[in-house]
């Protein structure tokens, strides 16, 4: 619908691979071989995802370490994420034989649908083991939990504990050292830091993870990402829709400009005005970055099970 914007350079986007070295520290090299020292011990891989993301807050890395261990797939923040994707997401998971569970972390109900997917996995990896023995035991069920930076592992792991035994933070990357921690009689859940991958700049994947604050916005350059999170407003009828009623914007006021200028348009609703009334769009951005990334906006998925990544 809008034309390119000036952030764009001939159809190459926003050039994310430059700060790949400040998304993967030495603390997440270290991370890796920590949880492969102590893998054997596992009995149950659970991955948190955003559920408005679900491909790119999917580290691949996680998904080699736990290929013959049992799986459960948690999308997080449903209640920011496209309720009708995040259906189709749980379905292209579960068909790669994963258990997959759309999550609100703040929702005690959710939070025991982990614990219960949990156990029912736990029984599945212990019945081999059980039958081969001919005394009568309890098992404790070993849980590796993992995820990239601030899709919420944290907090799943405190409401599951009741406790607040893993740190927590709004910003990326706040757990740099795994720890065990028991919960109930018979499962011990084994934290680790968010765990990000060497190169982000496949299928955009930096970019939205930038969109959805799993990485820090002010890693790329802020006006040219919210230009780029407007383009994904732009893609969609019913984002479009959520994105129009929230500046009251008309359809000839976007019609015919680029992603830049309805960004500026963004500031003159919400007062981002210098002195000659110029737009301030760094605030502008800041803005509308904040907004869409706390569901503000609306419930809205940046990847969809259709797109061409994912065939």
């Amino acid at each position: 619908m809008a034309k390119r914007n000036k952030y764009e350079n001939k159809g190459e986007g926003i050039d994310t691979s430059k700060s790949n070295i400040n998304w993967y520290p030495g603390h997440m090299v270290k991370a890796i071989n920590d949880i492969k020292s102590v893998l054997k011990l596992i009995d149950i891989v659970v991955q948190v995802c955003d559920a408005r993301l679900p491909l790119s807050s999917c580290n691949p890395l996680i998904e080699e370490l736990a290929q013959d261990k049992q799986k459960i797939m948690v999308l997080n923040k449903k209640d920011l994420a496209d309720d009708e994707e995040t259906k189709k997401w749980i379905k292209y998971f579960e068909a790669k034989d994963m258990l997959c569970l759309a999550v609100d972390s703040s929702q005690p109900q959710d939070i025991k649908k982990i614990i219960d997917a949990i156990i029912t996995k736990g029984k599945d990896a212990y019945k081999t083991k059980v039958e081969s023995l001919s005394v009568d035991f309890r098992p404790i069920y070993r849980v590796l939990i993992a995820g990239i930076p601030n899709v919420g592992k944290s907090t799943i792991i405190n409401k599951i504990a009741k406790r607040n035994a893993a740190e927590t933070s709004n910003k990326p990357g706040v757990t740099v050292r795994k720890q065990w921690i028991r919960v109930q009689d018979n499962i011990e859940l084994l934290d680790t830091p968010g765990l990000l991958w060497p190169r982000l700049d496949n299928n955009n994947a930096g970019e939205k993870l930038a969109l959805t604050g799993n990485i820090k916005q002010e890693i790329l350059e802020i006006e040219g990402l919210a230009c780029k999170g407007i383009e994904y407003m732009l893609s969609n009828e019913r984002y479009l829709s959520m994105f129009k009623e929230k500046y009251k914007l008309e359809d000839e006021d976007i019609e015919y400009i680029d992603s830049y200028d309805i960004l500026e348009l963004v500031g003159r609703k919400r007062g981002c005005l210098m002195s000659g009334g110029h737009v301030d769009t760094e605030k502008a951005a800041k803005i509308f970055l904040d907004e869409l990334k706390d569901g503000k906006i609306g419930k809205i998925t940046l990847e969809s099970v259709e797109s061409e990544d994912v065939k």
